[in-house]
Parts: structure tokens; sequence; C-alpha cells
């Protein structure tokens, strides 16, 4: 599965969302931080929904917008 990620520097906190879930949101003190919390956020979103949507095949996350 693959998810366009946007992200956002503020002060000190990078914030990293994906377009496809928008619930699903990423914050921490480097860019790195923010793209794995929110890979697990998008993980855990995925694993908890019921629904016939899976990260099984690995979750790909493509950045398309980057505020370095």
């Amino acid at each position: 599965m693959r998810c366009r990620v946007s992200i956002d520097h503020q002060g000190a906190e990078w914030t990293a969302r994906c377009e496809e879930f928008p619930s699903c949101v990423g914050n921490g003190a480097s860019r790195g931080e923010a793209l794995d919390r929110l890979r697990a956020s998008v993980t855990f979103w995925l694993e908890s929904c019921p629904c016939d949507q899976t990260a099984a095949d690995g979750l790909v996350l493509d950045v398309i917008r980057d505020a370095r």
C-alpha cells in the first residue's frame, strides 16, 4: 500500500500527514520521527479497521510535499 505524505515543520516540531488517511498524523522532534509515528498510526488504523485494506505487503510513504 502506498500513501502520499505531506511534512510540515513549525518551530521544533515536525508533522507528517497522509492524504489517504486524514485522521492519521505523526508528530515528532525530527522529520524521521514524524514519519515513523505516521507509519505507526496508519498501521494501527488498518489493523483495527473492519475493512479489506491491509498493509501486509508493506506500507510505503511517498513524500509529496516537504517543508524542508
